[in-house]
């Protein structure tokens, strides 16, 4: 592991530019060459074609005024045939003519009897050259053809390598001091980014998406921070005033000022605040996992409609000592979740519908599943004291209490929702309030199905 982060440590952005930079621009190079070779071939081959059909009709001028003695006795350094339209050569100068085979299938001599001209080109591996060919057809029975050997493109680069060579070293110096010139400017930009103020900076429009995602992870960080610290100040306080009054209870127990039913009441209080450090405890843990994403337990199919129904039975005596009625109705809804979470998720948003609820109130939960969305979704309504508008985007922080004086009374440590809240992050759902202050609360929360 190591040795892959100290290679990877070695890897340089100012290097990577100037390579494929360079790369580009040897590759620019070889592909314009060959162009240019290619075209330059192309021209001089077609100015060859050129001067052949005018030496062509030159000597049917000679051919026609002299005859053959006038052809025979012709000095170039090129080739001539006189065909026959059965294509039987009459006359080469460059062969012996009469044991020469049939040229009627040659294609210049096809297409001179067709068209009355016509051009070809073969190649000579053995030779690495190529024999360009005119025909002109004087008249219906005789073909008048020059011709002549070109060198071939290999044989023109070969020729040619010396003022290639050179535009080539002259092609990777511009390259290489281009390649340079760039990667600096590149990285230099990048370099001057300030990473604590982003945003501030002028960089290029590429490098912008690179800016505003390190802005709004700083954001994030702070954000992060804050709440970090909001939490911890929270705790300390929450901890505080029920160990503040476990020690003063038991500082005058521990003196013996207090008679034996003093002492009972002492004990029950330390019980009451007792218990509700382990309540508060164990939700800053289950926060703490749910934030951490640190939880190991795996994933399991579950009936969100058996755990709303276990959560009832569980709140059922609660329920009753409040005189609120807690109906459940809905269809299985199936969803691949963490038992224990959402267990406490259904828990925390029933036993907050019935303490903040009014006495001889109702709690409706509700589970359904949409086929055509893949959703399952499960909705708790009470006929509580409802939420102010001004608090509704507040309730699923950390120990905010809308009521802090009726917290204290039922009980809350101001983690229900924010387990909530976590919980439905964990396992992708989404939450929705819905409330009105003094006629009551709806928690929407809607899951993936399995």
């Amino acid at each position: 592991m190591k040795k892959n982060a100290s290679a990877g440590k070695k890897k340089s952005m100012a290097f990577e530019i100037f390579r494929n930079t360079f790369l580009v621009g040897a590759l620019v190079y070889f592909v314009c060459s060959a162009v240019f070779i290619d075209q330059l071939y192309k021209y001089f081959e077609q100015q060859i074609f050129r001067e052949l059909e005018t030496e062509a009709e030159l000597a049917i001028q000679g051919y026609r005024k002299g005859g053959i003695d006038f052809v025979q006795g012709i000095d170039i350094r090129n080739r001539i045939t006189l065909i026959d339209s059965g294509g039987n050569v009459l006359f080469d100068n460059n062969a012996d003519y009469a044991s020469m085979e049939n040229h009627l299938e040659r294609e210049e001599v096809f297409e001179a009897l067709k068209k009355g001209k016509g051009y070809s080109s073969r190649y000579s591996v053995t030779l690495m050259k190529k024999s360009l060919y005119a025909a002109i057809r004087m008249d219906e029975n005789t073909i008048m053809r020059v011709s002549c050997d070109q060198h071939t493109v290999g044989i023109l680069v070969f020729g040619m390598s010396q003022p290639l060579l050179l535009l080539f070293v002259i092609a990777l110096i511009i390259s290489g001091v281009i390649a340079t010139l760039l990667a600096k400017q590149i990285t230099e930009s990048i370099n001057k980014i300030d990473l604590d103020n982003p945003r501030d900076c002028q960089v290029y429009e590429e490098l912008k998406p690179f800016t505003e995602r390190i802005a709004d992870e700083n954001y994030e960080k702070s954000q992060r921070e804050e709440i970090r610290h909001q939490f911890t100040a929270n705790v300390s306080h929450e901890l505080k005033t029920p160990l503040t009054s476990i020690s003063g209870f038991a500082e005058l127990m521990k003196d013996g000022s207090v008679d034996n039913q003093t002492m009972m009441d002492f004990a029950g209080d330390i019980y009451n605040e007792s218990q509700r450090l382990i309540v508060l405890v164990n939700d800053i843990i289950k926060l703490s996992r749910l934030d951490e994403q640190s939880i190991s337990l795996e994933k399991k199919r579950i009936n969100l409609k058996e755990i709303a129904q276990s959560v009832c039975e569980t709140l059922h005596q609660a329920a009753q000592k409040k005189d609120v009625t807690v109906n459940l109705t809905g269809t299985d809804g199936f969803i691949s979740g963490v038992p224990q979470v959402i267990s406490e998720m259904v828990y925390n948003l029933c036993d907050n519908a019935i303490k903040y609820n009014r006495q001889g109130g109702r709690v409706d939960i509700a589970v359904s599943a949409n086929a055509a969305d893949g959703t399952v979704t499960l909705s708790v309504k009470d006929t509580g004291i409802g939420i102010p508008e001004n608090a509704r985007e507040r309730v699923f922080e950390r120990f905010y209490c809308v009521d802090k004086s009726r917290s204290k009374q039922v009980g809350g440590t101001g983690l229900g929702l924010s387990i909530v809240k976590h919980g439905a992050k964990y396992h992708n759902a989404r939450i929705y309030l819905d409330s009105t202050e003094g006629v009551g609360s709806k928690f929407t929360v809607v899951f993936p199905a399995e």
